[in-house]
């Protein structure tokens, strides 16, 4: 006899069976992925929601407790637009099964309409021809059924239909020859919950329809450059009001509430504007920054085989890393508990504000979830990647990825044995060996020597935030206290912070750095500071008189240097013509 109910059980597989397919549909969802941006992540983002859900959500008998499980894993794997809305449509769904030990027919019925309306209320600026649209299709189905399986056909049937017709209904979709990526997700899910309601399989092997072509997308823009996430609790604004606050902070404002916590994504010019704003009405508890200009360069754009990747302690202008196309992952930073993404969620002016007044303040290396989303990301869009990290001595960066690496021979790990502006050199470096169509081989042996040839001699007014984070001992950072030493800090060769020369002011320890410039012949250098435009202009003055060059750029150090070079500090990062230099 053919189910009319369903106990949780039977609810977890079907829902198990319907991510599944959308996993296994991940790479024909990014390439249709045109809206809102182009920058062909939805694939992966609903893959990212699906795979969350296999792996935390646990089955119960009862369709109310398996269903409030889902939509927990739901919040806590969802990521970007159409990820967001999905998993506010699945809490909807949790929210109407509440107190229910099986689920009817027109338990589904009543559950999807609920559902729709929550997905469209999580939005500031709903838009049709989308996932949304869809929803709303299905939710209006009004026909009677003899059994759960036919009841998921005719949905799935509408579902098909309602994607085919997003082609024509937005149109962005319309002049690139694509379904909305989203509704097609979607349509996925429900193709695999019929398909165990109708065989009984707890898997999923069927053929993938690709139902368009994508060779002729032509979308090279993004209105706002970051797509931004925030998982909050305590908040002391209701969904609607935080909706009028952050209305004209970007586009694609969706707020995703549950009774503990709540997920807002948005897509913005100013992440740290938006997280500074955002601190005041809440806890943070995550933050999740997407560039999606360099999506898209790596998606619809011409752009060489190899990836160029490096961390945010690497210290490179804005202007050089879109110019070569340069992909930077950040490292996290605590301050006063706060969670920052360096250089994104958290910009140098905002951090020495912080500086002055926090008690406590700290660095983290990339999380494995977040290593994997960004490097899986460019595998699927490049041939190789290299990734280029701080000294490995100052970080575990360097192992975590060689960790991932290890599972994924297209990918390379170079430990720079470096940090701030001689990192960002040897990164400019490797771009433009790249460009030159140098093979990974090749890149890494000429990585090696050019490293060795680069340095970094950093002034400090006070060794006392390098002593608080562990780069320098504090008998050293005693000492130098007690006599007042103004010392120059660099990196010996095996990527450790040393003390590498030793002066009693300002002035003295900045002519040290001199007669290290004058050891050796300088092919190019570059100047990066805290706050200290002055003291930066007047070190530039100087070399510029013994090279005759002038900087190759000159710029504000990170967040996360800035924590361990504190405020007022200028360096130098200098690529000598020979090795072997102090």
């Amino acid at each position: 006899m053919e189910l009319t109910f369903v106990n949780g059980f039977d609810l977890y597989k079907a829902i198990i069976v319907g991510a599944k397919r959308i996993i296994q549909d991940r790479n024909e969802l990014n390439k249709i992925n045109v809206f809102p941006v182009p920058d062909g992540d939805t694939g992966s983002n609903m893959a990212f929601l699906m795979q969350t859900i296999i792996n935390e959500a646990k089955p119960d008998e009862s369709v109310s407790l398996t269903m409030e499980s889902i939509a927990n894993a739901s919040l806590s794997g969802s990521r970007g637009n159409s990820g967001l809305i999905f998993s506010e449509f699945l809490y909807g769904v949790h929210e109407h099964f509440k107190g229910k030990l099986t689920a009817s027919i027109q338990d589904f019925k009543n559950a999807f309409k609920h559902a729709a309306q929550k997905a469209y209320q999580a939005i500031l600026n709903p838009v049709e021809g989308t996932i949304l649209t869809v929803f709303r299709k299905v939710s209006e189905v009004d026909l009677s059924y003899s059994s759960i399986k036919d009841f998921f056909g005719s949905v799935l049937h509408i579902a098909k239909k309602a994607v085919v017709e997003t082609a024509t209904e937005l149109p962005v979709l319309k002049s690139s020859g694509v379904v909305d990526a989203g509704a097609k997700g979607f349509s996925d899910f429900l193709e695999g919950m019929h398909h165990y309601f109708a065989t009984g399989e707890f898997d999923f092997s069927e053929p993938i329809e690709v139902e368009s072509t994508v060779e002729d997308i032509h979308v090279d823009s993004c209105e706002e450059r970051y797509c931004t996430e925030a998982l909050i609790t305590n908040m002391k604004k209701t969904s609607e009001e935080l909706k009028m606050i952050f209305a004209q902070h970007g586009s694609s404002l969706i707020i995703s509430n549950r009774s503990d916590k709540t997920r807002i994504h948005i897509h913005t010019n100013h992440p740290d504007e938006f997280f500074y704003t955002l601190s005041q009405h809440c806890d943070i508890l995550e933050q999740k920054v997407d560039d999606m200009v360099r999506q898209l360069d790596a998606v619809r754009k011409p752009h060489p085989p190899i990836a160029i990747v490096t961390d945010s302690i690497a210290d490179l202008p804005q202007s050089l890393i879109d110019h070569y196309q340069i992909h930077q992952m950040p490292l996290g930073l605590l301050v006063d508990g706060a969670p920052y993404l360096d250089k994104v969620t958290i910009s140098a002016n905002t951090f020495y504000k912080l500086l002055k007044s926090a008690d406590s303040f700290s660095s983290s290396q990339p999380s494995q979830k977040q290593i994997e989303r960004h490097l899986d990301f460019l595998l699927d869009h490049y041939e190789h990647v290299i990734f280029i990290t701080v000294s490995s001595q100052m970080s575990g960066t360097y192992n975590a990825l060689v960790q991932y690496a290890k599972d994924h021979p297209r990918v390379s790990v170079f430990d720079s044995k470096l940090n701030s502006g001689a990192e960002g050199l040897v990164v400019l470096q490797a771009a433009k060996l790249v460009e030159e169509n140098k093979s990974v081989t090749e890149i890494v042996n000429e990585l090696n020597e050019f490293a060795k040839k680069t340095k970094i001699y950093v002034s400090v007014k006070t060794l006392k935030y390098m002593v608080k984070q562990g780069r320098v001992s504090k008998l050293v950072g005693f000492a130098a206290k007690l006599m007042n030493l103004k010392p120059v800090v660099g990196i010996d060769e095996n990527g450790k912070g040393e003390i590498t020369r030793k002066a009693m002011s300002l002035r003295g320890n900045i002519r040290q750095i001199v007669k290290l410039i004058k050891q050796g012949t300088i092919s190019q250098y570059a100047i990066v500071h805290s706050q200290a435009d002055t003291r930066a202009a007047d070190l530039t003055k100087k070399i510029k008189a013994i090279t005759g060059m002038d900087p190759l750029y000159t710029m504000s150090i990170s967040p996360i240097v800035a924590m361990n070079a504190g405020l007022g500090a200028v360096a130098v990062a200098v690529t000598y013509e020979k090795e072997g230099m102090i």
